[in-house]
């Protein structure tokens, strides 16, 4: 998989950059809204650890020290 250059965007294409509690929030809200809505017994209980995994890793980014003004030890 390659990654995304970080230089400038090709003209006509602007970058969109999403602060990352908010990209995590939409993910969580999503799956849980299919957990929610599925019909299917597997898609409901695996879209519910999907959003129980979000919700996880969005508490790690708030507790990251760099989110609390800590600076890195090393």
């Amino acid at each position: 998989m390659t990654r995304p250059s970080s230089g400038p965007p090709p003209p006509g294409k602007a970058r969109i950059k999403i602060p990352t509690e908010a990209l995590l929030n939409a993910a969580r809200s999503a799956a849980q809204k299919l957990a929610d809505l599925s019909r299917d017994p597997q898609v409901r209980e695996e879209a519910t650890n999907v959003a129980r995994a979000i919700a996880k890793l969005l508490q790690a980014v708030k507790n990251a020290p760099h989110n609390r003004g800590e600076q890195k030890k090393g």
